[in-house]
């Protein structure tokens, strides 16, 4: 936030963007909203670079990408209950809800056998990407859970 700040400083003096080094600014997966960018403005925002969830691209996705159905759907009734978009923050409790209660289905009942069926249950496709846990991986994602993007002009670009 304070490059960005940097940022609106020089544009409220009517300066170039340049003037405030020229640096390239990366962010985190956590400003991987469209409240980021109306917050900061498009204009301060723009060139901002940063690793987003799948989520914040959805419509941009190749339509063979394995969440690239799920994240629509998630949207769209995200959407009509709501009346904004989904974030990538309530994803995560829907990933986790959708963890447990598939374990659950199974049969587990306790803590253990809860955590030892996430734990064995294999892949599932989520809004936060396709997790696979494990003993020694209780996150469960790899890279490709994210994008690297940019913001340009207001918006989300994926960035090859």
């Amino acid at each position: 936030m304070l490059l960005v700040a940097v940022r609106l400083k020089h544009l409220f003096r009517g300066e170039d963007e340049k003037d405030s080094g020229g640096a390239q600014l990366y962010q985190s997966h956590g400003v991987a909203s469209k409240k980021y960018i109306e917050l900061a403005s498009a204009q301060a925002a723009q060139g901002v670079m940063l690793p987003a969830g799948k989520l914040a691209v959805f419509d941009l996705l190749k339509k063979t990408d394995p969440q690239a159905k799920l994240l629509k759907e998630y949207n769209d009734s995200y959407k009509k209950a709501y009346g904004v978009e989904a974030s990538t923050f309530g994803g995560y409790a829907y990933d986790g809800f959708h963890l447990i209660a598939a374990t659950v289905k199974k049969g587990a009942v306790t803590p253990a056998q809860i955590r030892d069926g996430i734990e064995k249950g294999g892949s599932m496709v989520g809004v936060s990407g396709i997790f696979k846990m494990s003993p020694k991986d209780h996150n469960g994602l790899d890279l490709s859970a994210f994008e690297m993007v940019r913001i340009d002009k207001g918006d989300w670009v994926i960035v090859h």
